[in-house]
């Protein structure tokens, strides 16, 4: 693989520093940009694969997943180029390790410390979930630390859409520990699968190991096919219940039976910690990682690498798995033969190919000590002994030391033997002063004081100094914003030439940062971090507008400038606050409805009941009751009146009354006759229940009285036309007025006016005109 030399340009702005971790297909450099004087990380691919269209998609895939996504929980993609002569992505530069890393300094986790690994990790898959993206590659190598306790989830070379996530041919992409059972079966995947590789994290968080075993990456891969991943329970002491759970929900084989998504994940891990009470933990950065290294890097021993596995019913091929490079490297690597596969460390040296199957791991180096080698100290000739226990370094055997030839020593008879003698004396004590000065005081030098300058010419006092500046922004109280702070080591501080120093660039003094769209609380306390500001636990609030646990406001407000490492007060939601249910018994249902929803209530339903003193249509009550005391937005029925009032009928003839019975809902229940007299044939002279009273549509009937005699209207006098009206209203029929004209007068009638008669009986008139 093809390294990068120390102080080597990226298209003119990236600055090559130090290796921090080299992979199967690519290396990560910390590197200066040169533009904005900031340190980065730069992901180089290997020249082997730059000109390999597919790798080169692979990369600019890379850059765009993680350009499109922007959270704490992620690690930040800046820049990207696959156009010259290098092809690589320039990242947020992770000064602390993986969670690889950590784990191996510090094996299995308890269930606080874990919780907090997962909770970012959750987070920062959810981004990435809501935004339709599968990452394809979650384990331990791709989780990164920082040093001030963030957690981000990396390396998104494997992503693909949700919606169309497609087969990889003959080969599974991934890493055989966390693969998903529709990985090995190399159907199609989608959010599950991540939170399938996410349990397993959570397994190994919890146990130290991962749950299959095997021979190989093939029998690790192809196990959970047929077995469940065990309880973590069942193999250390001390784990609960509820995480097993967890990880048993995560980890089902079916794809359906697991969390839909890492949200959904998420929500279930803060629900188990709510319930387990545990407490809040800052992640550590790993104390032992390559990112901390100076110069050089370490790889750790690892078998977790993204291999590619023979998929079901595939052609039998060897299982290709190299050995882990930094752990950030996700690696598709070629078909190898059977034996290549374990994991090798093997030492960089000049002459030793390193194909694309293998991870060179380099040895750790001491700062320049390692750069400037020191010549092989020889054993003296009079102690054979010491002699044969030291390193030999010439071409001779150590243990047939009288073979070797000695010059004659020189004689005071010899003067040119003598200039000679006092020559190589006077070198040699030229060489030791030199190398005593330079081991001593000439190799170090005192850093510069910067305090105050701009960027540009503290880095150039830095460099003149002999040290290699990285700048790094910080936050300060008194230093205006861009001005330089000091440096780190501090200046007056001597430090080994070469050595980088941190030149540190004034943020000005931290101010609170804007509360986040969702309110989220996690998301907001990284964010006072990374102002080095601390969180403090204000009281809770009621809220209209913010669902229960969500960041209603600070104190200072959002802007406010705050010292560094001071304290914000952060209040949040308690929901929003209860209100009772205001009576709405009478008024109409429209005005009733009105009134809940003012009142911060949903009317998500509408019942009827009868009430003989509430007219239909019109609010009886509410369920829950009037004065109940309930949470702002909480459902509330509306009830309402279905009572049937009863028209005043009275004095209309039998049929229309009971035309306007119908109308009203209501029927006829009795029928009672009497002598009575009315104004119109078949009249109805009383009603029970009585006109006006509401009635339970459950019984709707009404009771009719109705006259048996008519009243004959007195017509003599009048118009034909009066007389025909005055007798159509009285319900009789009658004879003479037909072919009339309506001037026409009634001279007489018979029955005579005014007389009671049976209904049905003709009035006969004559006319005159």
């Amino acid at each position: 693989m093809t390294q990068l030399d120390i102080g080597e340009v990226l298209e003119d702005r990236y600055r090559i520093d130090t290796p921090i971790a080299r992979g199967g297909m690519s290396t990560v450099y910390r590197c200066v940009d040169l533009r904005l004087g900031r340190s980065v990380a730069a992901k180089v691919m290997d020249e082997r694969y730059a000109g390999d269209p597919v790798f080169r998609n692979r990369f600019r895939r890379e850059a765009r997943s993680m350009a499109q996504l922007s959270d704490p929980c992620l690690v930040n993609v800046y820049d990207t180029s696959a156009d010259g002569g290098h092809v690589f992505l320039i990242m947020e530069l992770i000064t602390g390790g993986t969670l690889r890393e950590l784990l191996a300094e510090r094996g299995p986790m308890p269930p606080h410390a874990a919780t907090a690994v997962m909770r970012s990790a959750l987070t920062g898959l959810s981004v990435a979930h809501k935004a339709g993206m599968v990452h394809r590659d979650i384990k331990p190598d791709n989780i990164l630390i920082n040093v001030d306790g963030q957690v981000k989830l990396a390396d998104f070379g494997l992503v693909r859409a949700a919606a169309a996530s497609p087969a990889a041919g003959d080969r599974i992409i991934g890493t055989a520990s966390y693969l998903s059972p529709e990985q090995v079966e190399n159907a199609g995947m989608g959010p599950a699968s991540d939170v399938y590789s996410a349990g397993i994290v959570l397994f190994e968080l919890l146990t130290g190991r991962t749950p299959f075993t095997g021979e190989d990456d093939t029998a690790r891969a192809y196990a959970r096919l047929t077995e469940d991943v065990p309880p973590p329970s069942a193999w250390i002491d001390g784990v609960p219940p509820l995480f097993d759970e967890l990880v048993a929900t995560a980890t089902a084989r079916e794809p359906g039976d697991r969390f839909a998504d890492a949200g959904e994940f998420l929500e279930a891990l803060e629900d188990v910690a709510a319930e387990l009470g545990l407490a809040a933990f800052r992640v550590p950065a790993p104390r032992d990682s390559a990112a901390h290294r100076a110069t050089g890097f370490v790889d750790m021993p690892t078998d977790m690498l993204t291999g590619a596995i023979p998929a079901p019913g595939a052609a039998e091929s060897t299982v290709t798995t190299g050995p882990s490079g930094s752990g950030t490297e996700t690696t598709r690597f070629p078909e190898q033969e059977s034996g290549t596969e374990e994991t090798r460390m093997l030492p960089v040296t000049p002459g030793t190919p390193t194909g694309a199957d293998e991870t060179t791991v380099l040895p750790e180096q001491d700062g320049l000590r390692a750069a400037v080698p020191l010549p092989p100290a020889e054993p003296p000739a009079t102690n054979r002994a010491a002699a044969a226990e030291e390193p030999h370094y010439g071409g001779g055997d150590p243990d047939h030391l009288d073979d070797v030839s000695f010059r004659p020593a020189v004689t005071s008879g010899s003067k040119l033997g003598l200039i000679t003698w006092l020559a190589v004396v006077a070198v040699v004590t030229v060489m030791i002063a030199v190398g005593a000065w330079w081991y001593g005081s000439g190799r170090y030098g005192e850093v510069p004081q910067v305090l105050g300058m701009d960027p540009a010419t503290a880095t150039a006092t830095v460099t003149e100094a002999g040290f290699e500046p990285v700048s790094r922004n910080v936050y300060d109280d008194t230093v205006p914003f861009d001005q330089v702070v000091g440096t780190d080591p501090p200046g007056d501080q001597r430090v080994p030439r070469g050595e980088p120093v941190s030149v540190l660039i004034s943020l000005g003094a931290p101010t609170v940062p804007a509360l986040p769209t969702d309110r989220d609380p996690g998301r907001f306390r990284a964010a006072l971090s990374e102002r080095t500001l601390r969180w403090k636990d204000g009281e809770s609030v009621y809220s209209d507008d913010v669902p229960a646990g969500g960041v209603v406001n600070t104190e200072p407000p959002s802007g406010a400038t705050v010292p560094v490492d001071g304290a914000v007060t952060v209040h949040l939601s308690r929901g929003p606050a209860p209100v009772k249910i205001p009576k709405v018994t009478g008024m109409s249902g429209d005005e009733a409805r009105t009134a809940l929803e003012r009142a911060g209530f949903t009317v998500s339903a509408t019942d009827e009941r009868f009430d003989p003193e509430v007219d239909a249509g019109d609010a009886v009550t509410t369920d829950p009751p009037a004065g109940k005391t309930l949470k702002r937005g909480s459902d509330v029925t509306l009830i309402v009146s279905n009572a049937l009032t009863v028209p005043d009928i009275v004095g209309m003839a039998e049929d229309e009354a009971l035309g306007e019975l119908s109308d009203a809902g209501l029927s006829v229940g009795e029928t009672a006759r009497s002598d009575l007299v009315g104004a119109t044939a078949n009249a109805v002279m009383d009603v029970s229940p009585k006109p006006g009273v509401r009635v339970d549509p459950a019984d709707p009937r009404v009771n009719l009285l109705v006259a048996k005699k008519v009243n004959v209207p007195f017509v003599i006098g009048k118009r034909a036309d009066e007389a025909r009206k005055l007798l159509e209203d009285a319900g009789l029929p009658y004879t003479g007025l037909d072919g009339t004209s309506d001037g026409a007068r009634v001279v007489t009638q018979s029955p005579a006016g005014n007389r009671n008669v049976s209904p049905g009986t003709t009035v006969k008139v004559r006319t005159v005109g």
